[in-house]
């Protein structure tokens, strides 16, 4: 008996796109039809959580026996047995690298050095079993003043044949991805991009989308730490939806993709320079700025309805200084993550509190796992000041 989650034909496709992302799928069981053919059965990993985030919510999860998918290619690691021979595999079996993100036609994953020798086994069962792959790159932590990750290329794929790189080899990682059937320019090696938040991203959409019903009318977006801009993609390009965007980081490679995203996505004037924050269009701030001087530029304060601040690392250090930008005389909303110990989650929530009026809904959801002993946790604060 296995869990699945019960889809809508129509969908299927962004829920696979969803559940990949997130690691979420069911390994070797078929995704398949319900007995009543309106919905199909997606089998869920072990990973997966008891209680899936929105979108996924809106299924529901029956447990029942799997299909076992006997038509797939052999998995990476079955073909990784084939070159090594299983009693390899088993005596490294904590330290293959069994998990990987796929960025456009990219795969980004970590080697431990106990299996580097390896290394050229692993990127060629892992290219085999994904024949879709043109790069992979292997994931060496962050580096730099914008804390960037440090990718380094191991593996190519080049007229159809599967190669190691050399060291010093450069190939280029800017790449086009579509999510949620959004299209986005990144560079994971220039600036912080990854695949597996799309799920908060679509809540955060899902937030906005609640949040124009009470207010009644179009929302303000602030988003100081945009990166590229993956978490507004899901946002503007709603209609109706979005009045004015404030878009700002630190990177300046960052706001180079963002504007190109914006001019795919409002039509914001493609060849803009990357300068400090500038309203380029009506209603559409962007540029380059650090977060604590935000407040101190020529920008509308106590105007946005919604507030994103991703990054995990320094929420709490952050929140207190762009609160300003809130116009606290209506509902609004603040999304954004946090890593903490996992004792420390019910503190973190009390902590937040006090910067909100009472009543506010503070929630503190731990998501996955960042370390033994801290919580990746995914934050949503809702405040009902009621509508002037």
């Amino acid at each position: 008996m296995h869990p699945h989650l019960v889809v809508p034909n129509s969908e299927v496709q962004n829920t696979i796109d969803l559940l990949t992302a997130e690691g979420w799928m069911g390994d070797n069981l078929r995704i398949h039809a319900s007995l009543d053919r309106d919905t199909r059965l997606i089998p869920l990993s072990i990973q997966a959580p008891q209680a899936l985030p929105p979108p996924l919510n809106e299924f529901p999860i029956i447990i029942t026996p799997g299909i076992v998918e006997d038509r797939k290619r052999p998995s990476w690691l079955q073909l990784l047995r084939d070159m090594i021979g299983e009693p390899l595999v088993d005596k490294h079996r904590k330290s293959w690298p069994s998990s990987h993100e796929l960025v456009g036609d990219m795969m980004i994953l970590k080697i431990e050095e106990s299996v580097r020798e390896f290394q050229p086994q692993i990127i060629r069962s892992k290219m085999a079993a994904n024949r879709n792959i043109r790069l992979v790159l292997e994931d060496r932590g962050v580096k730099g003043k914008y804390r960037v990750r440090d990718l380094r290329p191991i593996g190519i794929r080049e007229n159809g044949k599967i190669a190691p790189v050399p060291i010093g080899s450069e190939y280029p990682t800017k790449v086009i991805v579509k999510e949620s059937g959004h299209m986005i320019v990144c560079d994971p090696a220039s600036a912080y991009y990854s695949t597996r938040l799309q799920t908060e991203r679509i809540s955060t959409a899902f937030e906005a989308r609640r949040l124009s019903e009470t207010i009644g009318t179009k929302i303000n977006v602030a988003d100081p730490f945009c990166g590229v801009g993956p978490a507004l993609a899901h946002l503007v390009n709603i209609p109706g939806l979005v009045s004015s965007i404030l878009a700002s980081d630190l990177n300046p490679m960052a706001i180079k993709l963002l504007h190109e995203n914006l001019s795919r996505w409002i039509g914001m004037p493609s060849d803009t320079e990357v300068t400090g924050i500038t309203e380029w269009k009506k209603g559409v701030w962007s540029g380059v700025a650090d977060a604590r001087e935000i407040l101190k530029m020529d920008l509308p304060i106590g105007f946005w309805n919604l507030l994103i601040i991703n990054l995990p690392h320094k929420f709490i250090d952050f929140l207190p200084l762009v609160l300003p930008l809130l116009d606290s005389s209506k509902p609004y909303v603040v999304r954004g993550r946090l890593v903490c110990g996992n004792e420390e989650i019910e503190d973190i929530r009390s902590l937040i509190s006090q910067y909100f009026p009472d009543g506010s809904d503070v929630v503190v959801d731990p998501r996955s796992e960042y370390s033994p002993n801290t919580k990746l946790c995914s934050v949503t604060i809702r405040s009902f000041a009621s509508v002037e």
